[in-house]
């Protein structure tokens, strides 16, 4: 152990040799599982130069501070050199579950850069950030300093290269810089490109774009829209979500990125969760699950629902400025699909279909994970607890969708919770089911949020 204490005073060498052999070395004891994982763990006293320092401090603190200066001394080594980049965010994954490591990695600096990085389109180490920032938003007291984060950009709107904008605080030895930004403190902005002058714009709405962009075609192929398909990000929306004022932002209806939210309102515009919903059926569960999960968390929030489950063709009032009529989400086709096999409807039956799920191929599967299809059918449930969600539901065919899924259900607690569901569609209205409360309609979890590691 004292051999690979000592290693950490390399992690700050000036020699890049040494600072590659040292993360080499290390990085493989940072697993959950790994018996010397411990020496990288601060006590929760450890300050780490930040906030309050006890008067007395216990025993130990002296090692306290080696762990924590080893922490930021990884955290600055993510915007080194690649290989070395790599090593770096790989031991942070893995360390990032424990909050006592997790606290040491929310400088605002850090933070800035993280999500700047993660956005920009030429970061190829973007997937193991996405994880970071998957685990680091799986602590309670950490995700609200993520989610209310903003990020410089400068937008490039005249620029032939993708994307029209850089993110200035994404620089590290990994990345490239849009070929046509200008660094004004060196040279004078490029106005062949439109080069406009640097703003600050929400964090949360360059990680959707990124998201967005890593579902395109060729991104696997390192030949799409940017480097890394960021699968994690989904997580993270699932996170930030469970937030009251972050639902709010996912829901309110936005122009296109860069452009600042506080630009003139268009039809045209709509909200972060329209970019999301589309991925319940992605080939990768972890874009597939972050997904359903982000669905269900704005699903708690009533008000919302009529938003929720219009169209796209239809004009709803905002909830959070009646005077604007905005898009519908239409998350309820998004929600159905994955419940659906290759079984055939009766025609009628099918009319009422959302025409997306009308005459699916015979080659059509239903999802394979039991987990997903439970938070398919608690999205369900939650947009039942309203006589304007079961009335939605019951004119789009939910019903029909359900029915057939608990014909192929083998888990006993999804059949259970269909059947919960099928009551509230089927049942008459009446003063007692105007009244469904989401606590006793959802199963509760008592598990804490997934973390990953590498």
């Amino acid at each position: 152990m004292t051999t690979l204490v000592e290693l950490f005073e390399f992690l700050s060498s000036p020699n890049p040799t040494a600072r590659q052999i040292a993360l080499q070395n290390l990085v493989g004891h940072t697993p959950k599982n790994a018996a010397q994982r411990h020496i990288f763990i601060p006590s929760s006293v450890a300050s780490g130069g930040g906030g309050i320092v006890p008067v007395k401090r216990k025993e130990g603190a002296e090692a306290d501070d080696v762990k924590v200066k080893a922490i930021k001394d990884m955290a600055l080594l993510c915007r080194d050199q690649a290989i070395i980049a790599h090593d770096a965010l790989s031991a942070l994954v893995n360390l990032s579950d424990n909050i006592a490591v997790a606290r040491h990695l929310t400088d605002n600096d850090f933070l800035v850069w993280l999500v700047s990085y993660t956005a920009n389109t030429t970061s190829p180490l973007s997937p193991l950030t996405s994880m970071l920032l998957s685990n680091l938003t799986s602590h309670p007291t950490i995700l609200p300093t993520i989610a209310a984060l903003t990020i410089p950009v400068v937008p490039l709107p005249l620029s032939k290269h993708y994307p029209p904008y850089y993110l200035p605080a994404s620089a590290s030895g990994s990345s490239t810089v849009q070929p046509d930004f200008r660094e004004p403190s060196v040279m004078p902005p490029n106005r062949e490109a439109g080069q406009e002058d640097e703003r600050e714009i929400e964090g949360l709405r360059a990680l959707v774009q990124a998201f967005e962009d890593g579902a395109s075609d060729g991104v696997k192929d390192n030949k799409g829209k940017r480097k890394g398909e960021c699968h994690f990000l989904a997580s993270v929306f699932a996170n930030v979500s469970m937030l009251p004022a972050i639902r709010s932002l996912l829901l309110t209806p936005r122009p296109p990125f860069p452009e600042p939210s506080t630009a003139t309102p268009s039809e045209d515009d709509e909200p972060l969760l329209s970019k999301i919903v589309v991925y319940t059926e992605h080939a990768d569960i972890i874009r597939r699950g972050g997904t359903l999960g982000c669905i269900k968390n704005c699903a708690m929030d009533r008000s919302s629902m009529p938003w929720l489950l219009a169209s796209e063709h239809d004009r709803v009032r905002l909830p959070s400025d009646p005077s604007r009529v905005v898009k519908g989400v239409d998350v309820l086709p998004w929600v159905l699909s994955p419940l659906m096999g290759p079984e055939e409807y009766d025609i009628d039956e099918m009319d009422v279909l959302p025409a997306t799920l009308q005459f699916l191929p015979p080659t059509k599967t239903r999802e394979q994970d039991p987990v997903l299809r439970m938070m398919c059918i608690e999205i369900l449930l939650l947009l039942s607890t309203t006589f304007t969600g079961r009335h939605a539901l019951r004119s789009r065919g939910a019903y029909y969708v359900v029915r057939e899924a608990h014909k192929a259900e083998s888990d006993q607690q999804i059949k259970d919770a269909i059947e919960r569901l099928v009551s509230l569609l089927q049942g008459e209205e009446g003063q007692d089911t105007s009244k469904d409360h989401v606590e006793e309609l959802v199963r509760k979890e008592a598990e804490e949020m997934d973390v990953v590691e590498v």
